[in-house]
């Protein structure tokens, strides 16, 4: 794992919210909403607003890291993939995702 101080700030913030993406998952959510997230990051005292989580939830789902479930509009983990191999797959692009 890349340590902290080596990320970009944008890098960075993605991470943050994939670990908390992560630790919402370990915690029994099959099925994650916007929400929980916030919910959990509030609970560690790094509050992050609806339209950044949406927002980083949308680069999260085209690094492949996460996916919508369409039927309930909810998004789960992909844990077949590992969060520092997809983004050096990107090379710090992060205009060139889809």
């Amino acid at each position: 794992m890349t340590p902290w101080h080596q990320l970009s700030e944008e890098r960075r913030q993605t991470r943050i919210v994939y670990d908390a993406f992560c630790e919402v998952a370990a915690n029994g959510k099959e099925l994650i909403r916007p929400g929980d997230v916030i919910e959990y990051l509030r609970e560690k005292d790094q509050p992050l607003g609806i339209w950044y989580i949406n927002g980083e939830f949308t680069r999260l789902t085209a690094l492949g890291l996460i996916s919508l479930d369409k039927a309930t509009a909810q998004w789960r983990l992909e844990p077949s993939k590992e969060f520092d191999e997809v983004v050096s797959s990107v090379n710090g692009d992060w205009d060139a995702l889809p």
